[in-house]
């Protein structure tokens, strides 16, 4: 039946056998799911996507059951069953008479208001308590989940690098959309002398019962912060990806939160998950490598739903979008640890770049602007408006705010933070201080010049004077003082030049490429 006629008829209470208020609509990259007042029916689009194969309606049917067997394990009451959509003459109803033409997971639909995606979306209170409970959740779904006793004809070592190969080959028709070329061939070459380095580690924990059949799709739309907890829609449809290191399926969830931007949640899941989960060796080494391979599948996923929609533009950009930031994410895992310097004049965009930098990297943020003023005893909210080069501008002052700055990015480097410094960095020796900086620490330094047209620069200087909320006091009557006093780039070691009036996701991809380009070898 044609997929728009079958959404229609579906669009409508007569196919449903209860009474509803509305009929709501879900649409994914595999699923189509029809939401009544009580219940949930999901149906799977006729795809085959090598990974996932929905293609006959016996393999439909095969995998609604699959779904109910598998999910019942951790959700028993929300999984009802699998029902038939019938047709007789040209009406179509679930359950009904006539012939079967496809099948549906039904669900008991939960309270969307507990959904733990939109709690984090809605900055609801009291989640960091909630990460207890559902640390003790997991690591109860984890403990009572036997050791796999062997993956059919292959290791779980043999299985990651499956997985990760079959990755690689399926983003490459997006390199250049959703992922920069060489950032994907970089990643490709890290994640490949990782397995290499990491085997012996890999086959121990295999051997030390760590590797199960779990959930494989672990992420805060999958979970339900009821009493009790509800996790569901596990991965039915590919019985090698849900098999795994107890690790790789806590790390989705932590790349999740990450990816909302909630990276204390993480850190708070992570803690409580450890106290009542003892997790073996090298989790430190391997829950990182497993967020990467875990936002790599995401960009993926977005990337493949992008392909879906070239011809609805806005979707098409929003998934684009989506792809880049979880590509990035997950480049940020498997970059090394780095020291970046945003170099630019001023309106440029280098604050803006610098926070998605560390938003998509968990790199320390140190901002010019507010140490200047924090050395000078002000508010950084405070509006200074010197001459160029006089005041709080003054050479002097500028000199002891990279000073500090240079400290405090010494400090985190110590630490083991990468970090991203937000300055202008218009002379060379404030460049040349980090430079000497990251050779102490043995951290390779970036140095992100970002440059746009002259109007655009004008432009966003008005705009952000007229918002009045930002703490720079860049105007436009200083511009073309500080373009002189301006130091070429060109002699710096390891430049990127970065065009600020692209997408900010696809700038930061660019940088994190660079950055794992570094870390095999390449300049």
């Amino acid at each position: 039946m044609d997929d728009n006629l079958l959404h229609r008829a579906l669009m409508n209470k007569e196919a449903y056998p209860e009474e509803t208020a509305a009929i709501h609509f879900v649409e994914t990259h595999a699923s189509r799911l029809y939401l009544t007042d009580r219940h949930v029916y999901k149906i799977k689009k006729p795809v085959d996507f090598g990974f996932l194969d929905f293609s006959t309606l016996d393999k439909r049917r095969h995998f609604c059951e699959e779904e109910v067997r598998l999910n019942r394990r951790f959700s028993p009451a929300t999984y009802l069953g699998v029902v038939p959509l019938c047709r007789s003459g040209s009406a179509l109803r679930f359950g009904g008479p006539g012939d079967t033409i496809e099948y549906a997971v039904l669900m008991k639909r939960l309270p969307e208001d507990r959904m733990l995606d939109r709690l984090v979306a809605a900055g609801a209170a009291g989640l960091a308590k909630e990460m207890e409970r559902l640390a003790l959740f997991i690591a109860e779904m984890h403990r009572r989940t036997p050791p796999h006793a062997e993956l059919e004809e292959s290791s779980d070592l043999q299985v990651i690098r499956q997985n990760w190969r079959e990755n690689f080959d399926q983003t490459r028709p997006f390199a250049g959309k959703t992922i920069p070329r060489e950032g994907l061939e970089a990643a490709r070459r890290l994640v490949e002398g990782f397995l290499d380095s990491q085997a012996p580690l890999l086959r121990q924990r295999e051997k030390e019962g760590f590797v199960r059949e779990l959930h494989g799709d672990l992420h805060s739309e999958h979970i339900c912060l009821t009493d009790p907890i509800q996790i569901y829609d596990c991965i039915e449809f590919n019985r090698r990806f849900r098999i795994s290191d107890v690790l790789a399926d806590i790390a989705f969830l932590l790349m999740d939160l990450e990816f909302r931007d909630r990276r204390d949640l993480a850190r708070a899941l992570l803690k409580n998950y450890r106290r009542h989960f003892a997790w073996g060796h090298g989790a430190d080494l391997l829950i990182p490598f497993y967020k990467a391979y875990r936002a790599w599948v995401r960009g993926k996923v977005a990337s493949l739903a992008m392909a879906q929609h070239r011809q609805a533009e806005e979707q098409y950009g929003l998934l684009q979008n989506r792809g880049r930031r979880y590509f990035n994410l997950a480049m940020g895992y498997l970059a090394p640890q780095a020291l970046v310097l945003t170099c630019g004049l001023m309106g440029v965009g280098k604050s803006l770049f610098a926070g998605e930098l560390a938003a998509a990297t968990g790199m320390t943020h140190l901002r010019s602007d507010a140490e200047r003023k924090e050395l000078a005893g002000l508010d950084p909210n405070t509006k200074i408006r010197n001459n160029f080069g006089e005041g709080l501008y003054a050479p002097t002052m500028s000199d002891a705010t990279y000073r500090s700055l240079h400290d405090k990015a010494g400090r985190a480097l110590i630490r083991g933070n990468s970090v991203v410094v937000d300055a202008s960095f218009a002379k060379n020796r404030h460049r040349e201080i980090f430079s000497q900086l990251g050779e102490q620490y043995g951290v390779p330094v970036l140095l992100a010049h970002l440059q746009c047209g002259q109007a655009t620069l004008m432009e966003r200087l008005r705009q952000r004077e007229s918002r009045g909320n930002d703490i720079s006091d860049g105007r436009r009557e200083l511009l073309s003082f500080q373009a002189g006093y301006f130091d070429s780039t060109s002699e710096f070691p390891g430049v990127i030049e970065i065009d600020s009036e692209k997408e900010i996701d696809y700038n930061v991809g660019l940088t994190l490429s660079r950055l794992l380009v570094k870390k095999t070898g390449g300049r």
